[in-house]
């Protein structure tokens, strides 16, 4: 019965996704959607990836504002329950990370790169999570008003979570791999 069950239902999301796709086979950049069955359920995986691009659309705004300086704008790319967890289990807040923003921009002259990679993304309903790796070298002054050349590079994971916006970031949380250079030099706080 449970597999009969299973046939049907699978039938069913098949014709679905092929009625789908013969009303949009105009536009070929679409690519065929994946069915599979993994532990008796229907996994349809959609191969042409929008929670990637939209993602991938979010960091370029993400970057935009940081090179800008424009904290306004880096923080409507947030949610309004943002937060951060820090290695040693400190929660930040929207405000925390907020006023952390005002102050890290503050001190930057100017990004010479900015290089964020996207690992697997893993969507639950709203939320979709991925481990990121970032790298960021820019021109900044430090406590003593000096100016130098910071390379801060970290794995963290980020979870975005879809608001009637788009995608917003969520929350950052197992931040790891983590490392500051001050001029080419091993930064120890």
């Amino acid at each position: 019965m449970n597999k009969r069950l299973l046939v049907v239902s699978l039938a069913l999301i098949c014709s679905s996704v092929v009625g789908a796709q013969t009303q949009s086979d105009q536009s070929s950049d679409r690519s065929e959607p994946k069915i599979k069955v993994k532990d008796a359920r229907i996994i349809v995986k959609d191969k042409s990836k929008p929670v990637r691009k939209a993602i991938e659309d979010w960091y370029a705004r993400n970057i935009e504002a940081f090179n800008a300086k424009d904290v306004d704008a880096i923080m409507a790319l947030r949610t309004d329950d943002f937060h951060t967890m820090t290695p040693d289990r400190k929660v930040n807040t929207r405000a925390d990370m907020e006023a952390r923003t005002r102050s890290l921009v503050g001190r930057i002259d100017h990004f010479i790169s900015q290089d964020f990679r996207i690992g697997d993304i893993e969507v639950q309903g709203d939320l979709a999570s991925a481990d990121i790796s970032q790298k960021t070298i820019r021109m900044q002054r430090l406590a003593d008003g000096t100016l130098h050349k910071v390379e801060a590079r970290a794995v963290q994971r980020e979870t975005w979570k879809k608001t009637a916006d788009g995608w917003k970031l969520y929350t950052v949380d197992n931040i790891r791999d983590g490392g500051v250079f001050v001029d080419d030099k091993p930064y120890n706080r």
